[in-house]
């Protein structure tokens, strides 16, 4: 599960990552034709860690919000998951939570 959880959040991280660093370099080109590919890699690096830790930390307050506000309960016995409702604000990333943190479940 964590493992799913993380194919997620690499790919949304990549593919922003992708468009973000794209609009960058022509931007940048537009105004230093000279400028050095180490500047376009280094902006690459540090927006693909910054995406990634930025999607996480908001899967995290998503999934407070929702365990606050009563939207997260955990099934009794004859159902050992977690239930979600489906009115739940940012329901993607609750459950993006859940598959990251499984242990964030039993607690």
């Amino acid at each position: 599960m964590m493992f799913r959880g993380m194919c997620k959040v690499v790919a949304i991280a990549f593919v922003t990552n992708q468009i973000l660093t794209t609009l960058f370099t022509y931007l940048a080109r537009q105004l230093d034709a000279a400028l050095p590919d180490q500047a376009l890699w280094l902006f690459s690096c540090v927006t693909c860690g910054l995406l990634t830790l930025w999607l996480q930390s908001d899967a995290r307050r998503a999934f407070g919000f929702a365990r606050e506000k009563g939207f997260v309960k955990k099934g009794g016995d004859r159902q050992p998951y977690v239930q979600i409702a489906d009115d739940c604000p940012k329901r993607w990333l609750v459950i993006l939570h859940i598959e990251l943190n499984p242990a964030a479940v039993q607690a």
